[in-house]
């Protein structure tokens, strides 16, 4: 999956944005380009766990948010490093929901090296939009 990093939208955070055909492929994007911009090397976690989630929120970008934000949470509460597998998105005007199936590991210092740790997903400047046949995603990082 591949990601730009956006310079001059945050001094002291990271700013990214994901390209996709639809809402699936941008929400796994995203979840690639966290680990990617944190890890030197993503190819090393290894698919030794599974778990699923799902999340529910009212609007895309909160929907987003809550997405991105379990992969922070069960890197920092769990120790799990997580890529997303399979993401399905539903919803209308005024409810999202996001199911998700994730493979990784527990995280292992001496084979995950890091080259920043992401503490948090922020509301700066979050957004999704749509244009034409390509959907966008614009997140700002809290480093």
């Amino acid at each position: 999956m591949t990601y730009e990093i956006l310079d001059g939208i945050s001094r002291a955070d990271i700013a990214f944005r994901v390209r996709g055909k639809d809402l699936d492929e941008i929400f796994i994007a995203g979840a690639h380009a966290l680990f990617s911009i944190m890890m030197q090397n993503i190819e090393t976690v290894l698919p030794m766990k599974s778990i699923t989630f799902s999340c529910e929120a009212s609007d895309l970008e909160m929907l987003y948010f809550d997405f991105l934000s379990e992969f922070i949470y069960r890197k920092d509460s769990e120790r799990l490093i997580l890529l997303p597998k399979r993401v399905r998105i539903r919803g209308s005007e005024n409810s999202y929901t996001c199911e998700c199936s994730a493979m990784g590991e527990t995280l292992d210092r001496k084979r995950h090296l890091f080259a920043v740790d992401i503490k948090a997903i922020t509301m700066h400047r979050l957004s999704i939009e749509r244009h034409n046949d390509e959907w966008t995603a614009t997140v700002v990082v809290d480093v």
